[in-house]
């Protein structure tokens, strides 16, 4: 059997175990939203520190346009200013660590004058002290998405998409922000602050500890390189951080092939981003 044979029934098999995954793992049904102030161009508020230049200096591009921000947006006067109509957040770490949870939904809570959707995974229903912080405020509405993840042949992952019982492998905030988005009614999806420039920040320690320089835009220059968290709170092997980083850009070549299968379109606006699978534009 060739290459081509072999590919094919690798990809036949990841469709089997993605079945699988389904059936453990999804919410057979999510609702979604069904109104925005712009229901024809999202823009997606990454976490990358370029994204203070891009709010300051594109005032005008931004206005208008259905925002949506990620993980710790809520703590920077960005989030305040910018008044995003919905939220996501992926990390495991938010029912994992105590403090993490805290610093989120209760600055949340307590900021929010505006009506909001805020999308959690749905493994987050399984954790029940984060709740209680959300309760009290009336504007933010939940929603949950499934971050199964979806590998085999394109059009069986596309299918997979649009039903929403899973992602590609959500191995950053940003990959199941853009599945989000392309299964609400945007027909043009913007990133910002996807600076995804982590390369150059990685170091290893002569005691073999390896540390990322994660820098965010409302860090203001307080953040240092640290080691790279897993699900088990273990400080991630550099083979281990590389073949993430290897999955998350797999998975942007993804979603720019059911983007184009949908009739939609990404567009990548951060100046110096890493990510080559999207159309770029300059602001």
């Amino acid at each position: 059997m060739g290459e081509k044979g072999l590919k094919w029934l690798e990809q036949l098999w990841q469709c089997f175990l993605s079945i699988v995954k389904i059936l453990l793992q999804s919410k057979w049904r999510t609702r979604l939203p069904s109104s925005f102030s712009n229901p024809d161009e999202l823009l997606i508020l990454a976490n990358g520190p370029s994204l203070n230049r891009t709010v300051e200096d594109s005032t005008d591009f931004i206005k208008g346009k259905t925002l949506l921000a990620v993980n710790f947006c809520v703590s920077s006067p960005m989030f305040e200013r910018l008044r995003p109509e919905l939220y996501l957040i992926a990390d495991p770490l938010f029912w994992i660590v105590p403090e993490k949870r805290i610093q989120l939904f209760k600055t949340m809570a307590e900021k929010t004058t505006w009506d909001m959707n805020f999308f959690v995974p749905a493994r987050a229903l399984k954790n029940k002290e984060w709740q209680p912080l959300l309760a009290g405020n009336p504007h933010i509405k939940l929603y949950v998405y499934n971050t199964t993840p979806i590998e085999g042949f394109q059009g069986f992952c596309n299918w997979i998409f649009r039903k929403g019982w899973g992602v590609p492998r959500p191995h950053n905030v940003l990959i199941p922000s853009i599945a989000m988005g392309l299964r609400l009614p945007f027909k043009k999806i913007y990133l910002a602050g996807a600076d995804h420039s982590w390369l150059p920040e990685i170091t290893v320690t002569d005691d073999n500890v390896v540390l990322m320089h994660q820098k965010h835009f409302y860090d203001q220059n307080k953040s240092q390189a640290e080691t790279v968290k897993q699900e088990n709170l273990n400080s991630a092997r550099l083979h281990i951080i590389l073949y993430h980083m290897h999955v998350a850009f797999k998975s942007y070549f993804i979603l720019e092939a059911y983007a184009r299968w949908l009739g939609k379109e990404i567009i990548n606006v951060t100046p110096g981003s890493y990510i080559d699978a999207f159309k770029r534009m300059k602001l």
